[in-house]
This record gives C-alpha cells, structure tokens and sequence, in this order.
C-alpha cells in the first residue's frame, strides 16, 4: 500500500491511497464467488451460473462492491500507519478499481488543527473586579430565608404591592386582540417588584380574584409588551418575626439569630470570592484565546450550530420560527471563541498530563456528601452514572487546569460593592 498526505490548510488533509493488485487479487476472488454462490437464473441451480454470464452481465457491480468495501478497510489501515486522527467523515474522490488493476482514492478529512500557544508562563495580565458584599446583601438574604419560611395568606380585599397574583396572562396586542400561541397559564407576580411596579401595572392595585385587567409591562431596551391578566387568587405572605426561634428553624445547628447572620455573611463572602475566581478564569481563557492563532475547523463549527439549532427547537417547541441564518450570524462569534478554547484547553490538558484519579474522584464524592448532607452511598450512586461521572473528572480536570494557569497570572483588581452594582444595573435597564 502506498500512501501520500498532502497538508491542504492548517486543519485539512488529503490523503491518497494505492492498494497493488497482487494485495487484492485474493479478497476479489472470495468476493466473485461469494456473488456467484448466491446468484441464480432461470435454467441454472443456484451457484452454478457461468462465471462468463455473469462477468458479462455483473462485473461492474461486483468490482464497485468490492471497491467500496476495500477503500473503508485500506482508509482505516492508512490512517493508523500515517498516525492521523480524523474529526469528520472523509470525502472520498476519484475512486478508481478494475479487476486485474491497483486500487485508488483520495480522502479529504480535517484533523485537530497544530497550535502554538503563547509563552503564558511569562506571566498572564488582567484586570478583575472584586465585589464586596453590603448590609444590602444580608438583608436581602434574611428576606429570603423569612419567605421561604412564610405563611401564605388570602388576600380578599384587593391587591396592594408586595402582594403576590397568581393569573392567566395572554398577551395582545394595541388594539386587545389576543394574540395566539402567547398564552401563559398560572403565573406569577409580586406586585411592585421589578417589571410589575410602576405606572404600567395600575390596573392591578386593588384586583380581586376572578378579575381581569389589562396592563403594559415595560421589559427595557424599548421592549414593552401588552397582557390581559385574568387573576385566579391574591395572596399575601406572612413573614415571621426575626428573632432567635426562627434562626433555629432554619438550620438545627445555629442557636441564635446573631449565629444565622455570620452564617449568613460567611455564605455570601464564599459565593463572592468564587465568582471572583469564575471571572479570573474566563479573563485568563480569553487571553490564551487571543494570543493563540487557530484556524477554526469547518466540521466543528457545523457541529457547534447544530447542536445550537437543536437547543433552540426544544426550547421553542417547533423549529418553524427559527431562522438558521440568523442563527448562525448571532451566535458565530460565540462559536469561535468557543470552539477555539476547546482546542487550547485540550492541548493545555494534554501537555501537562492533567486528569482525575481515583483519589481525586473520592475527595470531591466525600465532599459532595458533606455540602449535600446526603448518604455517601447516594452520592456515590449518583456518581456511578456516566454522564455524571463524565461531568465529575471533567470539573477536576478544569481545577488542575486553572490551578497551574494561575501561577502565572498577575491579578490588577478593582473594587466594587454589590450595591453599586446593583445602582448600575438599574441605570442599565
């Protein structure tokens, strides 16, 4: 077998194969009379046809059989003598056999493009914001933790704000007209908090079950949407009262509200600090992906948008209203950022020989069991499903990863409270 691999772009080969006759004289044989022990004719036992017949009449046939059969066995044998690990299926051109002649093709595939990543280890620049938590923040989760141990109470009287409605909302359109397929049943809304305060939503003060009323929701950015809500109930949430006994409902360890509260602040400190780390990450990704020239693969950026395509159908329910161009416009930066540090990662992964062992597989599982509170046989059993197990050495991986890619990261932070954050986001819509 003779074999020849051209180098057509960074992430392209053509292959070209030449199998001799004399390689394949044998195998063509066995395929001849295998046809012919299985061909019959009216004057002839099965088998027993002449060879002359069915030369004249099937040759053709048999040899392109045969041909096809072994190019899909001399491709495979090509590529593990040549070493080459295809990412698509192979476009086969010029196909040529006749019996008594060499056999050949050509295969056209894409293959991991090479990368040449930056020196990184000469130190990585970025610049992160550290959020820093405010009384805001306490007493937003405080809030959280009394509604969720509220009591919901009817409300008979009529809806005021921080009231919670429970509808039907059909969206119509400046004239009222219901506008179809834009239903949503059982919804709801806490009057006066985000989208559902202002001049807008009127209509809904003092609404009682059983009642219609026709509001304009503005969403921002010039997005303003028209409903006619038709209320099934109005409820109102007893909160309780803030004090040692309800700290001990709310966790069988904390003995005091002051013993909540440091919880509390420990808890949003911890969240902060790994979102700080989330954003440190992607910074450092970004910054590989921009020092680091790829050339993306064609197959890879179909794959990408397939899958995207697909995502969107589901969500949607039907694909009639999906447009594929526009799909594809909207999401094709995305898709090379992200096709490009999967190609960098996997490389940067390979280089350092990073994975997960049976010692880092049980750390994460016993501290799964300690965050979850949740039998260690449970989780175990949970681990031992193979999307879950995949997705568990995946994350231990991307922690060797960032770990060693934080070596050599100089961090120039900033700092920002949550409230001036928040201040931001309003201003923003």
């Amino acid at each position: 077998m003779k074999t020849n691999i051209k180098e057509v772009n960074s992430y392209t080969r053509e292959l070209s194969v030449e199998v001799n006759w004399d390689i394949l004289e044998n195998e063509f044989r066995k395929s001849f009379k295998k046809f012919r022990a299985n061909y019959s004719i009216p004057g002839f036992r099965k088998g027993h046809v002449p060879e002359k017949m069915i030369r004249n009449k099937y040759i053709g046939s048999i040899e392109a059989d045969f041909a096809q059969d072994s190019l899909n066995d001399y491709y495979r044998k090509a590529l593990i003598e040549l070493n080459i690990n295809p990412i698509n299926q192979a476009e086969i051109n010029h196909l040529e056999f006749k019996e008594g002649n060499n056999l050949k093709f050509t295969a056209k595939f894409e293959v991991t493009p090479n990368i040449k990543l930056p020196n990184y280890k000469k130190k990585i620049k970025v610049k992160a914001v550290r959020i820093q938590q405010t009384d805001t923040d306490l007493d937003n989760a405080m809030l959280e933790l009394q509604k969720k141990h509220g009591n919901i109470k009817t409300v008979m009287d009529g809806a005021r704000n921080g009231h919670y409605i429970q509808g039907d909302f059909q969206e119509i359109d400046d004239s009222g007209i219901p506008l179809i397929g834009k239903k949503y049943d059982k919804q709801y809304i806490c009057l006066g908090e985000g989208v559902f305060s202002g001049p807008g939503v009127l209509q809904l003060e003092g609404i009682k079950s059983d009642e219609k009323a026709k509001v304009t929701i503005d969403y921002g950015q010039g997005k303003k949407v028209n409903y006619e809500i038709s209320v099934h109930r109005v409820e109102e949430q007893i909160l309780p009262k803030l004090d040692d006994e309800f700290a001990k409902t709310t966790d069988k360890s904390i003995k005091s509200l002051n013993e909540l509260k440091e919880k509390l602040i420990e808890s949003i400190k911890a969240s902060l600090d790994r979102e700080f780390s989330k954003q440190v990450e992607q910074l450092i990704s970004n910054y590989l992906v921009e020092k680091t020239k790829i050339d993306v693969p064609e197959s890879m950026r179909e794959n990408y948008f397939k899958n995207i395509l697909e995502e969107l159908k589901q969500k949607n329910g039907s694909s009639e209203s999906i447009k594929e161009d526009e799909v594809r416009k909207a999401y094709n930066d995305a898709a090379n950022w992200n096709i490009r540090w999967f190609l960098i990662r996997n490389q940067l992964i390979t280089e350092n020989g990073f994975n997960a062992v049976d010692e880092d597989i049980k750390k994460k599982i016993e501290m799964a069991t300690g965050n979850s509170k949740l039998p260690i046989a449970q989780v175990k059993s949970f681990y031992k499903k193979p999307e879950n197990r995949t997705k568990l050495e995946d994350d231990i991986v991307n922690e060797k990863l960032f770990t060693h890619l934080n070596e050599f990261v100089t961090i120039k932070e900033t700092n920002k409270t949550t409230d001036e954050i928040r201040k931001e986001k309003s201003q923003n819509g």
